[in-house]
Formats: structure tokens, sequence, C-alpha cells
């Protein structure tokens, strides 16, 4: 499974999560930076980490906390401070979720890398990440040319044919 794979599957997540009406309050609190917290941590989820929640451990929580949370962040994010907390809230929603039963050691790691955290986001000079690149727009598909063949597979000329339909 790919990173980028992985990075929408937790993307999907946390935007169920969020949208739950158990974890409305989050929604409300992040309301104003909501998708800036999901891209955050959607990516180090299945980006940096690159793990699919049923292999995930308590040690890669742990190091999510102390290490990939904190390189990603600038300091200054007004959500800093309840990313602990949501952090705790979300593992525990994603083992529900995903049916994997270590939502207590997420949690736990979670709880126990809250000290890591606030350390390392109290040093200014913590190692930071690379910001990701912004991969470019594709075309979803290659461009079909008005004297090409109809994709319908009539085998008429796209110009004959579902062309005109526009």
């Amino acid at each position: 499974m790919s990173r980028q794979h992985l990075e929408d599957d937790y993307r999907i997540a946390l935007i169920e999560f969020l949208d739950d009406e158990r974890h409305a309050s989050w929604s409300n609190r992040l309301s104003d930076r909501r998708s800036e917290v999901i891209g955050l941590v959607s990516h180090v989820l299945g980006g940096d980490l690159g793990i699919p929640p049923e292999d995930l451990d308590g040690q890669h929580v742990a190091q999510l906390m102390a290490t990939f949370l904190p390189g990603r962040l600038g300091g200054k994010e007004p959500y800093v401070s309840d990313l602990p907390d949501m952090m705790e809230a979300f593992m525990a929603f994603l083992a529900e979720a995903s049916g994997v039963a270590k939502a207590w050691e997420w949690t736990s790691a979670v709880v126990a890398g809250r000290d890591a955290f606030e350390h390392a986001m109290a040093n200014p000079d913590r190692p930071r990440f690379a910001p990701r690149p912004k991969e470019p727009d594709r075309r979803p598909a290659a461009k079909i040319g008005r004297n090409d063949p109809c994709p319908c597979g009539s085998g008429k000329k796209y110009k004959r044919c579902c062309l005109r339909l526009l």
C-alpha cells in the first residue's frame, strides 16, 4: 500500500472522527483550522509513519507524539495545546473504526507521549521536517483528440460521436 493511499485512508478516518456526533466538540474547537489539522495528522500518520492501522503499535504512536508531530509544527499554531487530547480521542476512534483491539495501547502511548510532545514543542532547536512538496494536478487519463477513435467503442471518430453530445 502506497503512502499516498495510507494518507488518504487516514484523512477519511479523521473526517469521520470529526463528523461523528460523539466528537462534535473537536469539530467545534477546530472549526477554522479543521482542514489544516486533518492534513497535518493524516500526513504524519500516513506519509511520515507510513504504517496501516492494523500494524500500528504503541511505540509507533509514541514516536508520532515525540518526533513526527513536533517536527511538522511551527509551534505557534492555535491548536497545538489541543493536539495531544485530540490524538488520544482519535486513536480510540480509529481502533474502534478499524476493528483493531489496540485502543488501550494506542491511547496509553498518547498519554505517555504527551510529556515528550510538550518537551519537544518547547525546544526551539527540535528537528524539523521539510514541508511536503505540492504535487501538480494531473489529468486522470490521456487527453482525447478530436480525430481519435471515440472511447465509447462505436468505431467513429470522437468529433463525430460523443463530442457532439457535449
